[in-house]
């Protein structure tokens, strides 16, 4: 049976948008921006298939917005169309597991989505056609973009909804980072222990040449390992949040 996850939760999901852009090279980020929007688009026929329990209409809500068993069972088959033989020689139990980690991701987005909008952050059409240019760069010898977005079944306009939402997410949680208090002590730290590699101390300028690089290294890796789960529980506990726990039996209904 499903395993009743805590409110808390629904910072444990594993979408790390923010943590790797500025290092990632640029055609990554853009295969990985296509992939999140190929995960949020509407399901083949298979993907009832991947789901175990009959799920109600709406699985989760955040705040007024719902989260509805489409949408669910849509990232579900996604995740198992990456090693279907893994997937389905899962135990039910842990089957159960992995779907309520796909639901956990899904409020968090939600979450970090409405965060952006209340802190004001936004994305222009201009922002998103800079993703699309690039991917029609990527797959100009793949056959197109256009053509790899009809193997999906994904429209250009589905395309950009989801790609606005991914670098909301991207903006908010880099503005989050950014404000992480970094000490020159932490600062110098960083640099000579892992970057400096010769043999005499490094003059005043190679320190000054490098020390915000040192100040977002320091930052990422705080974000990274501790400050943003912290931060998504913070959002949480802020928010409203209803999920269905189908251990309490599959008519639940929400309060």
């Amino acid at each position: 049976m499903f395993c009743a996850a805590s409110r808390n939760e629904a910072g444990a999901g594993r979408l790390d948008v923010g943590r790797t852009p500025r290092y990632l090279p640029m055609l990554m980020a853009l295969k990985g921006i296509l992939w999140l929007v190929i995960a949020a688009l509407p399901a083949t026929a298979e993907s009832g298939d991947a789901v175990p329990h009959q799920l109600p209409e709406v699985v989760a809500r955040v705040n007024e917005v719902a989260i509805t068993r489409a949408q669910l069972e849509v990232r579900i088959a996604q995740s198992r169309s990456m090693n279907p033989a893994l997937f389905d020689a899962m135990g039910e139990e842990e089957k159960t597991r992995a779907i309520v980690r796909v639901l956990n991701g899904m409020i968090q987005r939600e979450l970090e989505v409405q965060e952006a909008h209340r802190q004001g952050v936004t994305v222009s059409g201009e922002e998103v056609d800079r993703e699309l240019a690039g991917l029609e760069t990527f797959y100009a010898n793949k056959g197109g973009l256009k053509q790899a977005l009809a193997d999906f079944k994904i429209t250009p306009g589905q395309w950009k909804e989801e790609t606005r939402r991914n670098l909301l997410i991207q903006k908010l949680e880099e503005s989050q980072l950014s404000r992480l208090p970094v000490s020159e002590d932490e600062i110098r730290r960083e640099f000579l222990q892992n970057f400096w590699k010769e043999k005499q101390p490094p003059s005043p300028k190679d320190l000054d040449d490098h020390r915000e690089h040192m100040r977002f290294v320091v930052q990422q890796r705080r974000w990274t390992q501790q400050q943003r789960k912290e931060w998504m529980r913070l959002l949480a506990d802020a928010a409203k949040i209803w999920r269905w726990t189908p251990d309490a039996g599959a008519g639940k209904k929400e309060p």
